[in-house]
């Protein structure tokens, strides 16, 4: 059988060698370790990719593994993050995203063999529609998150009179991190919310689920907090601090899903039923 773990590994590095590379240029502000770092993220896309193309994850009869799951988010936050930096031309979040795929593929090693069973039900185009939308709406909330958090910093030193050299210097304006947050908030909220249509859809037949499910209340609850970012944003024009700060909460809840919620609570989506 094949090992998930070489695959596995090769990233894993190349999203460490990016991480760091990236850190190295911002921090010393040279603009040729910025372009290290692009390429290597690029370079864990594409290995990654072809990781997921070729199906080294597939290593159970059912799917995917639960390690596997989390990789795959990795990748989604990747390539969101690919598209800020095509868009604004701004290598900062494809840096910030490999830095989130390093976290989550160390996170992932652990639960590489965990096997999650799913129903034969459930086919490709629910894997598709169900997770393909929540996975690519949490990639760009990851998005969203690191320009709030650079927002906010950034916002704060401006009013303290700090100085903004150096690191801060390769930072987007702040008008622009509020742009990227706005974007990623009218891309997060259809795709969060064709995800959750089409696992309602698919689920009472299936796992006959209660509302009670822990991982179907924090879902219901993210969705109403995007479904205020996306109103508000749209509605009212909200702009600045209170976006942020919303979008930062939205996704800090994500990961509790995710990673709370999914391996130790009693839950459909329990990813420790091995």
């Amino acid at each position: 059988m094949y090992s998930p773990y070489l695959p596995s590994f090769l990233t894993l590095t190349l999203y460490a060698l990016a991480a760091f590379a990236g850190f190295w240029g911002l921090i010393f502000h040279k603009r040729n370790w910025l372009k290290r770092s692009f390429y290597f993220s690029i370079c864990a896309f594409l290995c990654q990719t072809l990781t997921l193309a070729l199906g080294f994850h597939k290593l159970f009869p059912s799917g995917p593994s639960a390690g596997a799951y989390i990789q795959l988010l990795a990748w989604f936050s990747l390539l969101s993050g690919a598209l800020a930096w095509k868009i604004l031309q701004n290598e900062s979040f494809i840096l910030f995203a490999s830095l989130f795929g390093l976290l989550l593929f160390l996170i992932s090693f652990p639960f590489i063999n965990a096997a999650v069973t799913l129903p034969d039900t459930l086919s490709v185009p629910f894997f598709a529609l169900h997770v393909g939308a929540i996975f690519m709406s949490l990639g760009c909330l990851s998005i969203a998150f690191v320009s709030s958090i650079i927002f906010l910093l950034l916002q704060k030193r401006i009013k303290l009179k700090k100085d903004i050299s150096g690191f801060w210097s390769s930072m987007p304006a702040l008008a622009i991190l509020d742009k990227i947050n706005f974007i990623c908030a009218l891309c997060a909220f259809p795709l969060f919310t064709v995800g959750l249509a089409f696992g309602f859809a698919w689920a009472p037949p299936i796992f006959d689920q209660e509302i009670n499910d822990p991982k179907i209340i924090v879902s219901l609850l993210v969705w109403i907090l995007l479904a205020i970012l996306f109103h508000n944003r749209l509605a009212k024009g909200w702009r600045g601090k209170k976006p942020a700060l919303l979008t930062i909460y939205i996704f800090l809840l994500c990961v509790f899903s995710i990673l709370i919620v999914n391996f130790w609570l009693p839950t459909r989506h329990d990813f420790m039923r091995i």
